[in-house]
């Protein structure tokens, strides 16, 4: 028996001091059913057989193991497993007291060129291995592109002509049998390339991970195209695809073949009522809770205004359900909610102005246009910084942190209320962090030249309300573009519930750093 792949851990939430951990690996479909053993710290549950893929003409099987370890007072535990003979070795935080965590994103190359700007492709990922063996990380969060499906343009032979053709050629092919296959043949493949690399695949089985998909594990610019083309056979096919692989991979899900029942289990953090998609929520972290929209499942052109210059990202429904899953989280000190692409940032219709003078810079462009601040957004964007900062005064509230990637820069902004509604003892202040890309480059220095530019400009973002971006790089620079990585460390003195940003850049013998305090607004 080979393991082709894991383990690949993921964090499943915390029930009455029991920390509930899965693990995916991946078999040749002739190998016997593999076991599931602990070595030391845990108690193993059911073993499951969660897919055959590709799905259309089955060659491996995808398993699911599940853990369940009893966390101690004040005493982490280190928890060793095999499954299938792979092992896997992770610490659990001490009872009550909030994980330790790592965030990374953008993990791939939009374009093979790109890997000649770079050294060693995963040198991001050995850098928090090393972080990982001083002071271990209780959870991995994956803000998004946890692999890059770019590559089935030159890959897919099918979807390589689909390409070349106008958006209005494209949206008038028909989705085949022979495209299918193509597409669930490249999206297997893609998902034991990536993770099965030695510097990824060893944070996977060290480290529970919480995942939430962006654009470039469906396609770039995912929702953000016109609504022929995104409504149209092939591309809602190449969705549907790519969303059974996410369900696999990244939520460890169980899937059917396509021409079978949809399965309908669902995480067991999943977000009560939502309409569609994979919005999480994780509660009782020791005073920490998290929370996980999908902002790629139910993303499309709004057809209920007649000029179409909207662009829904969330329904209505899933929102109500994501506001209702909040308003029950109490007693908490701090709200993480991790927003695949930022919040706060600069103003990208500036930028997409000046992009648009420069020769080459169009494959920024997409990414530009699927930003919060783009104007097809900004109504749903100013929706949710007022709930957030709602919740965040109300009597039972807790301070909000965004955290995101996406952008290929790191950086930081602030979101500021100074209604009389909200509190002026911190809560009127959401911190956004920025981190990206673990393995991605950033982007060309003249288009990071126009972005700081911007840097310095305050947002008006509604009455009395502002964003600001914050100097955290070097001479006051508002942008680092360079690979890294973020850790999000709670202050140590207990009780405090300060989480401490520290970006972890590549190139520099130090870390950037940034301290959030729920007590009061006096963050720098």
């Amino acid at each position: 028996m080979q393991t082709l792949l894991g383990p690949v851990l993921q964090f499943r939430g915390i029930s009455n001091a029991v920390y509930n951990v899965s693990a995916l690996i991946v078999l040749d479909k002739a190998d016997a059913d593999p076991v599931a053993t602990v070595v030391s710290g845990a108690k193993a549950g059911s073993v499951t057989a969660i897919a055959d893929i590709p799905l259309l003409a089955p060659r491996y099987r995808v398993w699911r193991a599940e853990f369940e370890i009893k966390q101690k007072l004040g005493k982490e535990i280190t928890v060793e497993i095999t499954f299938g003979g792979a092992r896997a070795i992770f610490v659990v935080p001490p009872e009550g007291q909030p994980p330790r965590m790592a965030y990374a994103s953008c993990n791939g190359f939009s374009d093979p060129k790109l890997m000649e700007k770079v050294d060693k492709n995963n040198e991001r990922w050995d850098d928090m291995a090393s972080a990982h063996k001083v002071n271990p990380y209780h959870v991995l969060l994956m803000g998004g592109d946890q692999v890059y499906s770019d590559e089935m343009r030159g890959r897919a032979p099918l979807m390589k002509e689909w390409f070349r053709l106008s958006f209005k050629e494209r949206a008038d092919q028909v989705y085949t049998q022979a495209i299918e296959a193509e597409l669930d043949e490249f999206y297997s493949w893609l998902y034991l390339d990536r993770w099965k690399q030695p510097e990824p695949k060893l944070m996977f089985a060290s480290i529970p991970t919480i995942m939430m998909w962006d654009d470039h594990d469906i396609i770039d610019g995912w929702g953000s195209y016109p609504e022929n083309l995104h409504a149209s056979p092939v591309f809602q096919g190449l969705f549907a695809t790519a969303k059974r692989y996410f369900r696999i991979f990244q939520q460890q899900l169980s899937q059917n073949s396509p021409h079978l029942a949809p399965s309908v289990e669902q995480h067991p953090c999943a977000i009560p009522g939502v309409a569609d998609g994979f919005h999480l929520g994780f509660s009782n972290l020791g005073g920490l809770a998290i929370m996980v929209p999908d902002l790629r499942s139910e993303r499309h052109p709004d057809l209920t205004t007649p000029t179409v210059k909207n662009t829904q990202i969330v329904s209505q429904k899933s929102w109500d359900a994501i506001y209702n899953w909040l308003a029950g989280v109490k007693q908490h000190k701090h709200m993480l909610v991790m927003s695949s692409i930022p919040v706060g940032y600069l103003d990208l219709q500036a930028a997409e102005k000046a992009l648009d003078l420069i020769p080459g810079q169009q494959e920024l462009e997409d990414d530009l246009r699927d930003h919060w601040r783009s104007r097809p957004h900004r109504d749903e964007r100013l929706r949710l910084i007022m709930r957030l900062l709602d919740y965040a005064s109300a009597p039972d509230g807790c301070k909000v942190t965004l955290v995101s990637g996406d952008v290929h820069v790191a950086g930081a902004c602030v979101i500021e209320s100074r209604l009389a509604a909200h509190r002026t003892d911190g809560a009127g202040m959401i911190y956004q962090l920025i981190s990206t890309g673990i393995v991605h480059p950033s982007p060309p220095a003249l288009a990071v030249y126009f972005l700081e530019a911007l840097g310095a400009s305050e947002e008006k973002i509604d009455y009395r309300l502002t964003g600001s971006m914050l100097p955290i790089g070097s001479r006051g620079r508002y942008l680092i573009p360079a690979r890294n990585w973020l850790a999000i460390e709670p202050d140590s003195e207990a009780g405090k519930y300060r989480l401490w940003a520290n970006w972890h850049v590549e190139g520099y013998d130090h870390l950037v750093t940034q301290v959030i305090d729920p007590r009061n607004d006096q963050s720098p």
